[in-house]
Formats: structure tokens, C-alpha cells, sequence
């Protein structure tokens, strides 16, 4: 999160304390709510307004304006003093202020100054006055979250990932039914973070190196709020190879995008499709009737692989079925014919129980390899195969893949 405000102390506060929202929020705010000059009642309804990720609202005026009067620092101190201190173990409290101070700092509304005290204060292990501090500043800024700014980095990080969140597919970005504007909702985070603890730098480093420049395109990826706020509390092994994975996964689609349009890529498809039209109809399956939405079938792990498929069936959809129709009722070369084969190979592939993209790259080379191809083909192998993603001849729907697997786990 880069904004540092009463819902974000809230909610590190909590995770150090192990107390509800209810009991953190209380503490927090009722360290300037309960001073006689101040007297604001604080329930519940008012602290999950303020921790809504919908409709988060702000801060009662009287508490925002109490926060910054001088008699209320004191009467802060001793309420936090008896009633928050005492649950913030001390193993816990030294990542309790790094946490404050990395949010404070990446705040671009939170003056150096202030940071520099703050810092000061937890260098001189001076815990009950950094958290008096960070609680009243928390509640004398505002809580309305800020529309993050589209930057021309920005733009160029959300174009990256097609403006969905590459760790579960969320879209970057809402359009309001009323009057059609778009709201972007993202947050752009470094992929090899900053100030990572030493075991973690280290279990990182096993990995893959930290960048040369962290500042660096490289280096930054557009997530989700909620992604990017998990990752940057707990910034974890798991986390950071599949960010590495995403990133890796964009740069060979931009490289994709431009050999095939520096290519003739629909003439090599011509040649696959003309090659393929030799197949002879072994397997006599029948086609699948439905036709179903590509995310409706690729898991969300595969996010990546979702992307790609839909990219090329939008570029070449049209083209590739026209092909086919042109070559329909020739002999044995018909559409049905070919996904017959189709199906048989991907449902060989799908019971050795490989990952879907495992298996859409085994489809591609078995394609080449069957038709005698050469690996400069293969761009126009990958739109054939996910042509037929698309036809449903590859890939359950995912229900009825979640109940295979339920039952292999049963018979286990």
C-alpha cells in the first residue's frame, strides 16, 4: 500500500497484535475519540467504513482536528500506554515500526522530515512514543484512497499485463454504468523489493540475483491492490518466482508480437493447416458442441496462457476458420476430421496428468513434429492449437476438471 492512513495502521496493527478489526480500530482511534475535548463515539459500523476496500470512508472531523492539538498528544501517550503496548510482543515490535516506516516513506504525501523523526525514534527504541506518533499522524491524514496517478510508466506497466492483475487475473480497471468513465484501480510494486530481511534476501537471491537497478522497468509489475498489499507485507519465495515467471512471460509475448509481425505468419499458417490436412481421421471422435469462454477452461493459474490464447484468437480467429472452410469436404481434410486428431493427442497428454501449459506446448511441438515442420512454424502452431482451445477440442471445461481431480485425490 502507498498510502500511509488509519486503515493501513489498522490493518498492521492487527496482524501484530492478532486482535479483530473491531478491538484494533477502537484502540487506535479512541486514543484521541475518548479525550474530553474530543468525545466521539467509535463503534463498529464507523471503524469498517473506515476499512471498507469498496466505499472506505473518512475519518470523523473531531478525531481528524484533535489529532494535531497539543493537548491530546499526552492523553494519546498514556491511553496507547495501557492499552496497546502491552499486546505488541516484543519479538514482534521491530517489524511492527519497519513496517510503518517502509509505508511512510513510499507515501509521497509524508514529508522526509517526518519520516527522519520517525526513524530517529525507533533507532533510540523509543517504541511508545513511534506509536503515538504513527497513530495520530495516521488519524490527522485522510483515509479516502488516492486514485493512483496514470503516468506514462505507469500506462506502460498496465499495457504490460493488458490491465489484469497477473497474479489472478483481476481486471486493473472499473467502468462506472452510469457514465462509462473508467476508474483504475492498481499498484505498481517491485518485483525484487526493497529492504527485504537478510533470509530472505538470501532464499531470494537462490532464485534469481537482485536487479542492478530496482528502479528499473525490469523490476516493477502491475498488480491488484490486494496483491500488491499481500505481497508487500509478506513478500514470500512462492510470490516472487511466479512475479518473475509473469514478468518473463510478458517479454516473450512482446517478443512473439514482434517476430509475427515482422513475418509472414499467415502464410506459415496456410502451410500448417495445408499439412495438417493429411491427417486421416483415425480417431473417429465426435466434436464437442459447446463453445465455452477461454477463462472458462484455463485455470487461473495459468493466467499467462489465458492471455496468449485470447490474443491469438482475436488476431487470427477469422482467418484460421476461413482456411479451414476453404479446405472442408476435400477428401479426408475436414475441420472435423483434423480436431478429431486434435482431441485425441491433447486427451493423451491431458491423462498423464501434465499442467495446462505443459500441455498446449506439447500440442504445439506434436503438430510440427507430425507434419514434418520446422520450428519456424511454430508461432503459426501456437495460433492453430489455440484455435482449437477455443473450439473446446483442448481443455475441459474447469468444473469438470475439478471433479476429475476430486476423484483422483478420492482413490488415492
Amino acid at each position: 500500500m502507498n498510502e500511509y492512513n488509519i486503515a493501513f495502521l489498522i490493518r498492521i496493527v492487527m496482524k501484530m497484535t492478532a486482535e479483530n478489526q473491531f478491538r484494533t480500530g477502537s484502540v487506535l482511534l479512541n486514543a484521541v475519540a475518548r479525550h474530553p475535548n474530543v468525545n466521539v463515539n467509535v463503534d463498529d459500523r464507523m471503524i469498517s467504513r473506515l476499512m471498507s476496500e469498496k466505499k472506505r470512508t473518512e475519518i470523523h472531523g473531531a478525531i481528524m482536528a484533535g489529532a494535531v492539538r497539543a493537548d491530546v498528544t499526552a492523553f494519546a501517550k498514556d491511553w496507547l500506554k495501557e492499552n496497546l503496548m502491552q499486546k505488541i510482543s516484543r519479538i514482534k515490535i521491530d517489524d511492527l515500526c519497519e513496517k510503518i516506516i517502509k509505508t511512510l516513506r513510499v507515501d509521497s504525501d509524508v514529508s522526509d522530515g517526518f519520516c527522519n523523526a520517525m526513524q530517529m525514534l525507533y533507532a533510540d527504541k523509543k517504541y511508545l512514543d513511534f506509536m503515538t506518533d504513527a497513530d495520530l499522524y495516521a488519524l490527522s491524514k485522510t483515509n479516502l484512497p488516492r486514485e493512483s496517478a496514470i503516468t506514462a510508466e505507469n500506462l506502460f506497466l498496465l499495457q504490460q499485463t493488458k490491465f489484469k492483475c497477473p497474479l489472478n487475473g483481476a481486471l486493473l480497471w472499473k467502468k462506472n454504468s452510469k457514465t462509462g468513465q473508467r476508474t483504475y484501480s492498481f499498484q505498481i510494486v517491485k518485483i525484487y523489493p526493497d529492504d527485504l530481511p537478510l533470509d530472505l534476501m538470501i532464499s531470494f537471491g537462490d532464485i534469481q540475483p537482485p536487479p542492478q537497478n530496482p528502479d528499473a522497468h525490469d523490476n516493477k509489475i502491475a498488480l491488484c491492490k490486494k496483491c500488491a498489499e499481500d505481497y508487500m507485507d509478506d513478500p514470500t519465495e512462492k510470490t516472487y518466482k511466479r512475479l518473475l515467471e509473469c514478468k518473463a512471460g510478458i517479454k516473450n509475448r512482446q517478443i512473439n508480437d514482434r517476430i509475427a509481425a515482422e513475418s509472414d505468419v499467415e502464410d506459415k499458417i496456410v502451410d500448417v493447416i495445408r499439412a495438417i490436412s493429411n491427417m486421416d481421421g483415425t480417431s473417429g471422435l465426435m466434436p464437442f458442441n459447446e463453445v465455452l469462454k477461454v477463462s472458462e477452461k484455463i485455470h487461473p493459474e495459468f493466467y499467462l496462457l489465458e492471455e496468449r490464447v485470447e490474443d491469438e484468437v482475436v488476431k487470427y480467429y477469422t482467418f484460421v476458420e476461413n482456411q479451414f472452410s476453404a479446405l472442408d469436404g476435400t477428401g479426408n481434410a475436414t475441420f472435423n476430421i483434423i480436431r478429431g486428431e486434435v482431441i485425441t493427442c491433447y486427451e493423451k497428454y491431458e491423462s498423464e496428468g501434465r499442467p495446462q501449459d505443459e500441455i498446449f506446448e506439447a500440442l504445439v511441438t506434436w503438430l510440427l513434429s507430425a507434419n514434418g515442420l520446422s520450428d519456424k512454424h511454430r508461432i503459426a502452431a501456437n495460433v492453430i492449437v489455440s484455435f482449437f482451445v477455443q473450439n473446446c477440442a483442448v481443455f475441459k471445461p474447469r468444473e469438470q476438471n475439478d471433479k476429475n481431480q476430486q476423484k483422483t485425490e478420492d482413490n488415492v
